[in-house]
């Protein structure tokens, strides 16, 4: 019997793909790549892979912010005793 030569593996053709990141989402990339010390170009590929996520709202924008607004009654602060205490007990 002779020897069998190995199959050979199908060539398959390279994938090539461009990826373009443009406006605040640009600028948040090469920052994020400044200060990771890595190539904006692979955080642009990851980006584009769905494995980075990035923020919805302006850097450095306080969700805090939203909720310490209040739209009480005027005299909220005169009467707040009573309304810390549900107005029992006094």
């Amino acid at each position: 019997m002779g020897e069998q030569a190995q199959p050979q593996e199908p060539q398959v053709p390279p994938i090539t793909a461009q990826v373009t990141v443009a406006g605040p989402e640009a600028a948040v990339l090469r920052e994020l790549a400044a200060a990771l010390g890595r190539p904006a170009e692979a955080l642009a590929l990851d980006y584009a892979a769905g494995t980075l996520k990035l923020p919805t709202t302006t850097i450095g924008e306080s969700a805090f912010a939203d909720w310490t607004l209040f739209d009480g009654p005027p005299d909220l602060a005169a009467h707040a005793d009573d309304y810390l205490a549900g107005g029992f007990g006094r």
